[in-house]
């Protein structure tokens, strides 16, 4: 009986501004909590007014982001992250999420997600700094709110 080799195509690796600079054990407990997707154009991701279920890394191809009053946005690059105040408030999706090319992302279980980011701890801080400042380059109308109230998202 001959041999067959089959190649495995490992989930994409976490990477973006938000991420970047994490210690690999951080990245690696990290990882295990992401799901890979793939999407095409017209997938609709997330739908506006249904329960926040996830958020979202794009390791490739571009997504359009359809928010309240009218404003959106193109996420093109891989590593930009589609989470907290730019998708949901209070455990309900504020924004649509479809993509515009086919490609792929992480999906991160929004709990598991703010079970992170809420721990004191490094890896924790490090997150939410890199993410007010992803913000503040990506989306600056996007503005956190002052409490510290994490189910708001």
């Amino acid at each position: 009986m001959g041999s067959t080799t089959q190649q495995l195509n490992a989930a994409p690796r976490i990477t973006g501004p938000v991420f970047d600079g994490l210690a690999q054990v951080d990245l690696d407990k990290l990882q295990g909590l992401f799901e890979e997707r793939h999407f095409s154009p017209g997938d609709l991701i997330a739908t506006r007014g249904e329960s926040a279920q996830a958020f979202f890394l794009l390791t490739q191809g571009s997504l359009l982001l359809d928010m309240a009053g009218g404003k959106s946005l193109v996420l093109d690059q891989a590593g930009d992250f589609i989470a907290m105040e730019l998708l949901s408030a209070r455990g309900i999706y504020t924004a649509s999420l479809t993509g515009l090319e086919k490609g792929r992302l992480l999906a991160i279980p929004r709990t598991d997600f703010l079970d992170v980011i809420q721990q004191d701890s490094p890896a924790a801080e490090m997150i939410m700094a890199r993410w007010q400042a992803f913000l503040d380059r990506t989306a600056p109308f996007a503005k956190i709110l002052e409490d510290t109230d994490l189910e708001r998202f």
